[in-house]
């Protein structure tokens, strides 16, 4: 059973509790670009990353028959042990993805959003399973089987989930011991004070005894993002935004060994002579602008609908997609992922966004006819979806022709 598949719909419906409370309070927690692209980055990470951990299982399965290890009976004081110490290696496993440039590539993603809410928590790489894997082989070589790891590290993950919002505020005796929405607020901010700190997933007592723990300060407000902002609601561009600039800097450095170690540097380290011909702005609290190009409110409306569709479709595609069967896999991610790639195109407010994408889901609209394509019957349900969408996009256009304020300012994705 998939656990994180089974719980989508709580994390649904606490993202609509989440957005009741904020409106309610006047908080200001939820804008849609910036949590219609948390979510686009998740749903690529579950789509295209249900792969990756299915190949991160073959090889501890594969591991576990070949190399010696312990013989564990499992029990139920077995399982709290590996759920604490799946705890203690994920420590491991995050700080060094916090402290080396190649890794920071993978899990930046997760700290793209300058906003902090339950789609913030969505919001995860498609790629960090595989280096993930590594943290977790001590716990092999002890003895606890693949699918004890796997079981254990879904209820981590799920219960990260709930830290990720700001309209919690300090929980008395559990921030000593556990992760909690104050200490995980820490973790997200871009102030000086807060920078790599706070890595533990479920208990809070590995940056206590390690000296990363920091709590939250009432004169250091929290400002959340990355100091290279990402500028784009693109989830491809979010996945390859460090890794990109990472090659650059590696073409345009002069001495070869600046081409190799700035993959394998701490974080943000770059060749001087490249920071010095290409700097790169910084985003601080104080001067932070948090990126909103505005929009046409009947495109918003065409956005939410799509991505609403697009959800169900990938909760389709993964109780349907057989995990091992790669090319069929493929096949249905190709139309999943260019309907996100357009949808955050369509935030950008770019200029061509809306004609491409009335274009691609009028093609789309006849898939079905021939090919299953979004796996979703019955047919005709799925086409006047999309050809209904395609009357809003076109109507959006229409309005945003007429708005000489929607002006396309965004930097160009790789």
């Amino acid at each position: 059973m998939d656990l994180i598949l089974a719980a989508v719909p709580i994390f649904i419906l606490l993202i609509f509790v989440e957005l009741a409370v904020s409106q309610y309070k006047k908080a200001g927690v939820y804008r849609l670009n910036d949590a219609v692209a948390s979510m686009s980055t998740g749903m690529i990470s579950q789509t295209m990353g249900f792969a990756t951990r299915f190949v991160s299982f073959l090889g501890y399965t594969a591991l576990w028959t070949i190399l010696p290890h312990g013989e564990l009976t499992m029990s139920p004081l077995i399982w709290v042990v590996a759920f604490v110490l799946y705890d203690f290696c994920y420590y491991w496993n995050h700080r060094a993805q916090h402290s080396i440039n190649v890794l920071w590539g993978i899990h930046v993603v997760h700290h793209q959003s300058e906003e902090y809410n339950l789609t913030t928590a969505l919001r995860q790489p498609f790629n960090g399973f595989i280096i993930g894997s590594v943290f977790y082989l001590p716990m092999l070589f002890i003895g606890f089987p693949p699918e004890v790891i796997v079981t254990v590290g879904s209820l981590n993950l799920i219960y990260q989930y709930w830290v990720h919002t700001r309209l919690i505020g300090t929980l008395g005796w559990m921030e000593q011991v556990f992760v909690t929405p104050m200490n995980h607020r820490v973790h997200h901010a871009i102030n000086d004070p807060y920078i790599d700190r706070n890595f533990g997933g479920v208990f809070i007592l590995w940056d206590r005894l390690l000296g990363t723990y920091q709590a939250e300060l009432a004169e250091e407000p929290c400002a959340y993002g990355v100091r290279k902002a990402l500028h784009s609601w693109n989830p491809f561009f979010a996945n390859a935004q460090v890794h990109w600039q990472l090659l650059k800097d590696s073409w345009h450095a002069e001495r070869w060994w600046d081409k190799v170690r700035v993959w394998f540097m701490p974080t943000g380290w770059r060749p001087a002579d490249v920071t010095e011909r290409y700097p790169l702005p910084r985003c601080l609290p104080d001067t932070q602008q948090k990126y909103n190009p505005p929009i046409p409110g009947a495109l918003k409306v065409a956005v939410l609908a799509i991505h609403v569709f697009l959800v169900l479709v990938m909760v389709s595609f993964q109780l349907m997609v057989p995990v091992d069967n790669f090319t069929q896999a493929l096949v249905h991610f190709i139309p999943l992922g260019a309907g996100l790639w357009l949808n955050g195109r369509l935030l950008e407010g770019r200029p061509d966004a809306v004609l491409h994408s009335s274009l691609f889901w009028g093609v789309c609209a006849l898939l079905p006819w021939w090919y299953d394509a979004w796996l979703m019957p019955p047919v005709l349900s799925t086409v006047g979806f999309l050809v209904a969408s395609g009357v809003i996009l076109i109507s959006a256009r229409q309005q945003a022709a007429e708005q000489s304020d929607v002006v396309s300012s965004n930097p160009e994705s790789p």
